[in-house]
């Protein structure tokens, strides 16, 4: 009898042109939505130097992805469980040498990205920009997501990343989630705005994957240590979360 092959999980990129569009608290809720039905998800903090997620979720991991780079453990060895039901490769803060990898150490790091399997979904949580950390685990993922927001630097970055992406390496799928904004109408305008820029100058349209409203509750969360999908389950944050996390559970590697 012939033995199939493992499921290989689905790696999905999770970035932004610039910092504070709010990425990670977009990766924490997506990953308990996903959770929440069901999925097998692990989250990996990319931003190497300078860690949000474990902070974000009140964990003190005792193993970073630092012992992964300079310590000879695997990533199966700093995993850590969270309250989202997702699993989670935590990074470190202030270490130097986390934040200018080398790009041998990179590869080491997506090798092993590449080898894991029992999950569904791997969601690689980026730090903002084009550095070169960023662009590898971009290049690495079957999927590519762009966070933005109003703010005018955001969509002019968000569209600097894609340009080089494309131009360089050759993407031209994206997916976008519009983040604070004011209500559905503004979110559709806004993504219309970046799209409308990707159509005409690169050829390419990008994909809705959906908004996440303005809300008091979001600053309480983060403050909280909490995962707003799961304090505040009912809320329309909730809702938008599970809507996306309904698309991202039907992709495949």
């Amino acid at each position: 009898m012939k033995v199939g092959r493992k499921k290989k999980p689905v790696m999905v990129c999770i970035t932004s042109g610039k910092g504070g569009v709010g990425k990670t608290f977009i990766t924490v809720n997506l990953a308990a939505a996903l959770a929440a039905k069901g999925k097998k998800v692990l989250v990996v903090d990319c931003d190497f130097g300078l860690a949000n997620v474990d902070i974000m979720l009140g964990i003190r991991p005792s193993r970073t992805m630092k012992d992964v780079v300079f310590g000879g453990k695997t990533l199966r060895d700093v995993i850590v469980k969270t309250p989202g039901g997702f699993d989670l490769v935590p990074a470190c803060s202030g270490v130097r040498d986390m934040a200018q990898l080398l790009y041998e150490r990179i590869e080491m790091i997506k090798e092993m990205l590449l080898s894991l399997e029992g999950y569904d979904l791997v969601l690689m949580d980026t730090g903002a920009g084009m550095t070169e950390v960023v662009l590898q685990f971009n290049l690495l993922a079957d999927r590519n997501i762009l966070v933005i927001n109003r703010e005018l630097t955001c969509l002019t970055d968000a569209y600097a990343m894609i340009k080089v992406l494309y131009q360089l390496f050759g993407r031209d799928a994206f997916d976008v989630i519009v983040n604070s904004s004011m209500n559905e109408k503004e979110g559709d305008r806004i993504f219309r705005h970046l799209d409308s820029i990707c159509r005409r100058f690169l050829g390419f349209p990008l994909k809705h994957l959906g908004s996440v409203h303005q809300d008091e509750d979001v600053p309480r969360s983060i403050m909280n240590q909490e995962i707003l999908v799961q304090a505040s389950p009912h809320s329309g944050i909730a809702a938008s979360c599970a809507s996306m996390a309904g698309i991202l559970s039907r992709w495949r590697s």
